[in-house]
């Protein structure tokens, strides 16, 4: 009898950070498949940034950095 493997229930259950790093990993692998192999500049350039916004997420939007933000502000 062959198990079955639920990726939902697998990734549901990681810590966010770890979330984040499949959800990077995946949008990787779809712009590695993507039927066209000859992407613009313009979305290239798209994807790297929004890579880069996801990875970055749990660096931005922190507690430690919010006194950071409030310096900011006067």
């Amino acid at each position: 009898m062959k198990a079955t493997f639920d990726l939902n229930q697998a990734v549901r259950v990681l810590p966010p950070f770890a979330q984040a790093e499949v959800f990077d990993f995946v949008s990787f692998l779809q712009h590695k498949y993507a039927e066209t192999k000859e992407p613009s500049v313009r979305e290239d350039a798209a994807y790297w940034v929004a890579m880069s916004e996801a990875s970055l997420q749990q660096v931005w939007d922190n507690e430690e950095d919010d006194i950071y933000h409030e310096l900011l502000k006067r």
